[in-house]
This record gives structure tokens, sequence and C-alpha cells, in this order.
């Protein structure tokens, strides 16, 4: 069963409500300034310094507009804050406006050379612009200044290798590794450079710890594969690459990464009702709903964030009754139809033997929407769901097997799809996913439950009170050992 919380569609927008809110008039008539482009425009704060404004600001996602113009207010009240000015900084380089960004940390170190921070940002807002120079002047400088933190060194080690400079990036990933609270990313930093200097075996060396204590990291399993396959542990390296997919390493950092909450477009503010739903506050989900739709008006993505908050309540009667407005009006959209898919099996559910026409209606949204989004994983494991929930283990099994291969590094699809084949009457098709599993990501007690049920209908029923003693052990409050618990007992899974 999925007990995740539910995402929503997250989207950039920058466009604007037809009629925007009343608080931007003010604001409007003192900020705004002719001119064309990210920085043509500017407004004053005392005789020696300008606020830097957007010339397109009217243009912009009207959430981030309202930002811009409250923090040019503060601004303007307090020009000489060099707090400030990185606040404003940080806000334009949040929504990608690197270009505004300079100009802010530039007001702010001309009041106070010394800060970090400002700097660091400003660097990787001239790396954005392409002024690498500029960029590598200021990241020296931080690490000047504070010489103990970590991230700054490892970000310039990249930069490094960009430019071709192996050697003095592989000295700054090592300076940034600093134990007993070693920073993984410099970890991860070097072992990407020693295998490009040729050095697979200490590339080796340096993450297999590291995919131990994470293994979810999958731009680490990709670098180790690589290296692998360069020393010839084939094997082992198709694991890793298996296990990695698409992805390539990405590197965050506490700065960078403090920057996204100052995003305020919709997405942002769709992901702020989707935090709050998924806190149980449900009602104040809502009530940032309605502020949305007076903001941005009706858009679809902010109906939709509707559905999710119904679905995360338990409302699944209400998600219902709304869902068939949305598919209306966008009938090329498969979300809705996943969440329509979701509601009707929560309800079929909830009788027993499970409501059959709620099943039906479960599996004709899933099978809708896969038709929209043939890519979509989410719709195959609902169809999966349902499929099982109607009895239907074949067919069960073969959406499942599809999750699998859109999504090889999901342990969870593993074992949803082992379960399929042993419920459908294959019990050693559902051993050899399990030994499968084991291999590519570990033991785990949900792989042993499913092993242990496959082994009820061998009728090897000691070995399988064995495996399910082990996992009560190791985890004895999870929810699949008194369903083994009980097809032990009754001699069939």
């Amino acid at each position: 069963m999925r007990t995740a919380p539910l995402k929503i569609l997250r989207t950039q927008c920058r466009s604007v409500a037809v009629v925007a809110p009343s608080v931007l008039l003010g604001f409007a008539v003192a900020l705004m300034s002719g001119g064309c482009g990210e920085s043509g425009g500017s407004v004053s704060a005392d005789a020696d310094r300008t606020l830097p404004t957007p010339s397109d600001l009217d243009e912009y996602d009207v959430g981030v507009r309202i930002e811009i113009l409250a923090e040019l207010e503060r601004l303007g009240k307090s020009p000489s804050d060099p707090a400030a000015w990185a606040r404003l900084g940080d806000l334009y380089l949040a929504h990608d406006r690197p270009a505004l960004a300079i100009e802010s940390y530039d007001a702010s170190l001309a009041l106070a050379p010394d800060l970090v921070r400002p700097r660091y940002l400003r660097a990787w807002a001239h790396h954005d612009q392409g002024e690498l120079d500029a960029a590598r002047a200021d990241i020296e400088r931080v690490i000047e200044l504070d010489p103990d933190r970590t991230h700054p060194k490892w970000r310039a080690a990249s930069w490094l290798v960009e430019a071709g400079e192996l050697e003095a990036a592989s000295r700054l990933a090592e300076a940034s590794i600093v134990p007993p609270d070693v920073d993984l990313n410099g970890v991860r930093m070097l072992a990407a450079i020693r295998l490009d200097q040729g050095r697979p075996e200490d590339c080796v060396k340096l993450l297999e710890p590291v995919v131990r204590s994470q293994p979810k990291d999958r731009g680490s399993h990709y670098v180790l594969g690589r290296a692998k396959q360069l020393l010839g542990r084939t094997e082992e390296s198709a694991r890793h690459l298996r296990l990695a997919g698409d992805a390539r390493s990405t590197f965050g950092d506490p700065w960078l990464n403090e920057l996204s909450n100052r995003r305020s477009d919709l997405a942002a503010r769709l992901i702020e009702v989707q935090t709050r739903s998924n806190e149980d506050r449900h009602d104040e989900a809502m009530n940032l709903i309605d502020s949305l739709t007076t903001m941005y008006g009706p858009r679809r993505e902010i109906r939709y964030a509707t559905l999710v908050v119904l679905a995360n309540r338990g409302d699944h009667a209400g998600l219902l009754e709304a869902v068939p407005a949305l598919v209306a009006d966008e009938p090329a959209w498969p979300l809705p139809r996943f969440r329509e898919a979701q509601a009707a099996l929560a309800i079929a559910r909830t009788v027993t033997p499970p409501d059959a026409a709620g099943v039906d209606r479960a599996v004709a949204a899933a099978n809708a929407g896969i038709r929209l989004a043939p890519g979509a994983i989410e719709g195959y494991e609902l169809l999966g769901e349902a499929s099982g929930t109607g009895g239907r283990w074949l067919d069960a099994a073969t959406a499942y097997r599809r999750c699998v291969e859109l999504a090889p590094f999901i342990a969870r699809h593993h074992v949803q799809l082992a379960d399929a084949l042993v419920r459908s009457g294959d019990p050693m098709a559902g051993v050899e996913v399990v030994d499968a599993m084991d291999r590519d990501f570990g033991r785990s007690v949900d792989a042993a439950l499913v092993r242990a049920r496959a082994f009820v209908m061998f009728g090897r029923l000691e070995e399988a009170k064995a495996i399910l003693e082990q996992c009560r052990r190791a985890l004895p409050e999870h929810p699949g050992i008194p369903r083994t618990d009980a097809a032990i007992r009754r001699g069939r899974p």
C-alpha cells in the first residue's frame, strides 16, 4: 500500500494574474521604471546608491513580484545595511536573476567587504553568468576569509575541474575532507576527480563507504560503477550503474540550499500547500489555496492542489466529487486521473470484500492516466494496487514489472512485483526477484517476508517460520509480519 504523502506538480511559471492584487499598486508607482532586460531600471535609495530593480518586473510571476517589491521597500528604508542588500541578492538569485543578484551583492560587500556568504553567492552568480575569472576570484577570497568551511573548497574544486586544472582541484577537494565531521560532498568530489585523473582504484576506495552509508545516492553509484568498469569488475559495475539509472552526481551546499526558501513563485507556494497538508494542517493548506486562487486565478495547478489536500486528509468522497470538473477542463492531463484512481481504490477497500465497482473505477482511471502519460510510474503503481485489490494478480505483476523497468533503483517496486508474482501462483518467479534484490540492494525485511510467503507455497513451512522470526527480531512492528504469520498458519499466502 502507498502511504507516502502526495506530491503537487511543480511548475515554473512567471505569468501574472489578469488583475494584480491591490497591494502592488502603491509599490508600483514608486518603484517601476522603464527600459528592457533584466536590470535596466533602478530606484533611488539615497543620493549615492540605487536599488537594482528589474525593468520587466510586470512580467514576473505575481507572487515573486510581491516579494521583490516588499524587499525593495524594506531596503529603501535601510540602504546602509549590508544584510538587507544580501537578502535582496538572495531573492534575485533564487529566482534565476544572477545579474541583479550581483548588483545587490556588490552593494552588500561595498558596505562590509569581509562578509563570506554574500561573496560566495556572488561567486555562484558570476559562474552562472559565465564570468569565470570573477567567480574564481570571489571563491578564493571566501576560502581565505573562512578557511575552516568545507563547501567553498569542494565547490572551487569543481570549477577547477571545468578549467582542466585537475591537480589544483584535487588539492582543494582533499582540503575539504576534515575528520571527524567529514563533508561527504568533498569525498564525492575527490572521487570524481580521481576518476578523471585515471585513478579508478582510489575512486573506489573513496566511494564504497559513501554508498554503504547512503545507498540511495545514485550519483555516487554512477561514478563508482564507472570506476569498477575501468577496473574490469564488470558484474559489480553493472549493479552500480543499474542502481544509478540516469542519475549523475549533484552537489548541494547549505548556502545554495537556503536560497530555495526564498522562492516565492507559484511552484514554491504550492510546495508550501503540500508541506502544510503533509503535516496534517489541512485547513491551513486550504486557506492558502484560497489565497493562491485570488492571486493567480483558478489555474489548473491550484485546482489540482485541492485534490491533493483532500486525498491527504482522507476525504476521498470529496475528491471524487471534485475531480470530474478538472478532468473535463483538462482532458489531456494525467494527474487528476491518478488522484481519481487513488480515491476510488481507497473507498473500495473500506468494505470486505473490496467493492468491485470501485476497483473497476480505479483501474479505469489509472489506465486513462497511463494512456496520457505512458512513462508515469505512479500510474502503473496505482494500476498494480487496484488490480491486486481486485484479485487480478497477473495484471498486478505486469503493472509492477513496468514500474521496475521505469525505475529499477526503487526497491519498493521490486518487492511489489515479487509479492504479486507469489500471489499469482508463481512463487519461483517471486523468489528470483527477491534473490536479485538481495544482490542489488542488500537484504531487507520487506524482501525476506516475500520469500517466507513464497516458501509457504512450496510447503517449506519451517523455513518460512525461521525467516519470519528473523524479521520479527529485526523489525517487530513491520506491517507485513502479521500477514506472513497468518499465511504460515493457514498454509497459503
